[in-house]
């Protein structure tokens, strides 16, 4: 990186994350001012008055600009889903032990005295507290009596209700190539020629009108930018840096009003539409998307970047990757510890195939990578999309990325995917051309937002199996009656009795999820997101209103598939076939935390055969307890008629969901964290990361239509030379040959992650990955730290 670029990274590390209540303040000004407005109109509005007076900033020698934050690392407060648990939290906000996050005395108290009172009573997350029944508060809320401040990590999208959810690839493209005056012209043509005297037209008119105004006040944020620029030039005294002012007042004077032609303005527009964006909706995993797809033509034709072309472009390109760093969300405690480290997911992709199935490689592809093996940070996410003739060039230039330690890239089994999403309806182009959000999900150009989704903790469902319904920690029958265990005298009469208790947690996360659909319809509307995502123009119906040309989902995720695997497996040798215990006396001993039955641990943990090795019959038992959720899975549909979708992406909730889990046959004791997504339990696959990659292969992901999560940690000894990139290079395509969903991997010892968590501040750039997003090591929980250090590291491929 060159000194810019360096200095900028620099004074980003030095930030000290916060909390700005700016937007919150106007959209409570805004919503209190017209309360008899439709939604929509009210959220155009409030978007149109923080546009036009939002403080605003250019930091010295940025090129591209623009934040939602005047702050860098400062966390927007969204009053609309957070305002029933922040109260509750502001005390403590800047001293919690997961993600503290600084706030101002004066912001406090405005938050306490103005802001949260009008919105509380109003949010999702408590409308939902006060409509469900009993029966499905229990899998939900630890305490179902009182308004919760904790999740029971049963069944759980709390978390999806407190924060909001984004899920989604904006269309990016629509601006570059038509500009925001092009969508206006479109919004104001078709608001003419309805009939307002027709009923069936006013949402759609209340839509375009919204529309035309924060399309107005898009266009004029970026003249204020503009404006400031020039002021800037009119006092610096350097020529080359008032150049560079000047320049960046032209474009941002033509973007994104305009369509792109350089580089340089076609990022500038890309970036105030994710900034946009980021405003518009609370939420994780807006991701880029196909960066080099629909950025190439401007990198490749772009005169004015000289005889330097690279150079100069990667600057930018650096510049741009800093700017996704500065973003952070607020969230409260019990979610962090589901997604430590304040992950953002904004995941962008590279490489893949075009619509018509040839190699979508290019040199900016290249470049995208080159850009984070120089800046070794956080965000974004890097994605390399893998196929049978991806080049070996760009196989290897990923590799050494992943080589540097930073978690970055990961990599996704191009085939695979492409097969999983004609599985959705779509034609093999449109399939060809998905991207990669979030972590692993795949998306389809024109996909709306998921309105929710959630978590299932399967381990659970075999807990209350053995106990007739009861969920040990609390005592309670939360459960179906599925009958006594001693009665279960064939393991086909306990595989049935699982099933019901998983069919179970799985409808009664299905009607939370109906509950919350309705709520996120009733009150949360996206207007900008809405205009740029496609057919939602043509159809005048916002996103909440199921404007988008596809709404799939929700997304839930199956959380200890493999412990609950293991543990089935166990269950089945010891007790039916080998008959060394009967499933009574197993049942007390796992009761007791395998108190005084150390030696039966011992034997279970070691003896007994474990996912991860190649070992069919186990490996397959893991696959059907998977296959079993997911079909429990896509039995469901959304408020809009779109097929839920499973899949095994746990983040960091292994350790919240493990937390509330008693002792299972597999030998895992009460309370500690599960097997990582679709990870072996640690230390269990013991025949090295051909066979690891083989059993998880088996599952049969393509399936698994939200994908799947597969960390690996690699000794850098490994790759220390050529010969052993090429040999993790060929683990990557053997491991896709065998229908694995995605790899990442972690290329750095126990030992400096040791070190690392005793003199944190001396390893304060080591960058690990977390799950499906990379985390500075030292700014993780220790729980989150030890669960990655215990993953089972490789020194050998």
């Amino acid at each position: 990186m060159n000194e810019r670029v360096s200095k900028i990274r620099q004074q980003l590390q030095e930030s000290i994350p916060s909390v700005d209540i700016v937007r919150a303040r106007v959209y409570t000004k805004v919503h209190r001012e017209w309360r008899a407005l439709p939604l929509i109109t009210r959220n155009a509005l409030a978007l149109k008055e923080l546009f036009e007076t939002m403080p605003i900033t250019i930091h010295e020698d940025e090129l591209i600009v623009g934040a939602p934050t005047v702050e860098r690392r400062a966390a927007q407060v969204f009053p609309e889903v957070q305002a029933g648990w922040l109260a509750d939290e502001l005390e403590g906000l800047g001293t919690r032990e997961w993600d503290p996050l600084a706030l101002t005395p004066e912001d406090r108290r405005e938050l306490e005295e103005t802001i949260i009172p009008f919105w509380q009573g109003h949010t999702i997350n408590e409308r939902i507290f006060h409509q469900l029944g009993d029966d499905t508060k229990n899998f939900l809320y630890m305490n179902p009596d009182e308004y919760p401040r904790k999740p029971s990590c049963l069944v759980d999208n709390f978390s999806l209700l407190e924060k909001g959810i984004g899920t989604t690839v904006p269309n990016y493209k629509v601006m570059l190539e038509k500009g925001a005056k092009a969508l206006l012209a479109e919004a104001v043509e078709a608001r003419s020629k309805l009939d307002p005297t027709d009923t069936e037209n006013i949402d759609k008119i209340v839509f375009y009108e919204a529309a035309e105004t924060v399309l107005k006040a898009f266009m004029r944020l970026a003249e204020r930018y503009a404006d400031l620029a020039l002021a800037l030039a009119a006092e610096e005294e350097r020529s080359g840096r008032r150049a560079e002012l000047l320049e960046i007042a032209r474009i941002c004077r033509k973007v994104p009003a305009e369509p792109s032609d350089s580089f340089h303005e076609a990022l500038q527009s890309f970036w105030f539409t994710h900034m946009a964006v980021r405003i518009d909706l609370s939420g994780h995993s807006l991701s880029p998307g196909r960066f080099d797809q629909y950025m190439r033509p401007y990198y490749e034709n772009d005169a004015s970047l000289g005889e330097t072309k690279k150079e100069h472009a990667l600057e930018l390109l650096e510049l741009l990757y800093l700017k996704f760093s500065e973003l952070m969300l607020l969230v409260s405690t019990p979610t962090s510890r589901h997604y430590a480290g304040v992950p953002q997911w904004q995941n962008l992709n590279v490489g893949g195939v075009k619509p018509d199935g040839t190699d979508a490689t290019n040199d900016l592809s290249y470049l995208c990578i080159e850009a984070m093996s120089d800046l070794a940070i956080v965000q974004p996410d890097i994605s390399i999309r893998v196929h049978e003739h991806t080049p070996e060039k760009l196989l290897l230039a990923a590799c050494r990325l992943s080589r540097q330690g930073t978690g970055h890239p990961k990599y996704y089994n191009d085939e695979l995917i492409t097969l999983s999403m004609t599985l959705r309806g779509l034609s093999i182009e449109e399939a060809r051309n998905f991207s990669i959000m979030g972590c692993v999900e795949p998306r389809a150009y024109g996909e709306g937002i998921h309105l929710t989704g959630g978590h299932v903790n399967v381990p659970i469902a075999l807990e209350l199996a053995l106990n007739n319904g009861v969920f040990l920690l609390t005592g309670k029958k939360i459960g179906i009656e599925t009958g006594d265990p001693a009665t279960f005298d064939t393991f086909d009469k306990l595989w049935n009795a699982f099933k019901i208790q998983l069919d179970n947690m799985v409808n009664h996360l299905f009607i939370i999820d109906a509950y919350a659909e309705r709520a996120y319809v009733d009150l949360i509307s996206t207007p900008f997101l809405s205009v740029i995502t496609p057919d939602c123009l043509g159809r005048g119906r916002s996103l909440q209103q199921g404007g988008a040309r596809y709404n799939f989902g929700p997304a839930v995720n199956l959380f200890g598939c493999t412990d609950t695997g293991d543990s089935l497996y166990a269950i089945k040798k010891v007790v039916y076939e080998k008959k060394e215990i009967s499933l009574t006396e197993l049942i007390k001993i796992l009761r007791k935390n395998f108190e005084g039955h150390e030696d039966i641990r011992q034997y279970l943990l070691n003896k007994v055969d474990k996912y991860g090795n190649d070992i069919d019959e186990v490996d397959y038992m893991v696959r059907d307890v998977a296959q079993t959720g997911n079909d429990a899975v896509m039995r469901y549909r959304n408020i809009f008629g779109g097929q839920a979708d499973g899949g095994i992406i746990p983040v960091t909730s292994g350790i919240a969901f493990g937390l509330v889990a008693g002792a299972l046959p597999s030998g895992r004791k009460s309370g500690v964290a599960y097997a990582d997504s679709v990870s072996p339990m640690p230390g269990m696959d013991v025949n090295g990361p051909t066979a690891a990659l083989r059993s998880v292969g088996k599952m049969d992901l393509v399936k698994l239509k939200n994908g799947t999560l597969l960390n690996i940690k690699i000794n850098p000894s490994c790759v220390k030379d050529e010969a052993g990139l090429r040999k993790f290079a060929d683990l990557i395509r053997g491991a896709f040959n065998d229908k694995v969903w995605h790899v990442q991997a972690n290329c750095v010892t126990a030992d400096t992650l040791r070190a690392a968590q005793e003199k944190p501040a001396e390893y304060k750039d080591l960058l690990v990955r977390v799950a499906g997003y990379s985390a500075y090591f030292a700014n993780l929980h220790k729980e989150v730290q030890e669960d990655i250090i215990k993953r089972t590291e490789f020194s050998e491929l």
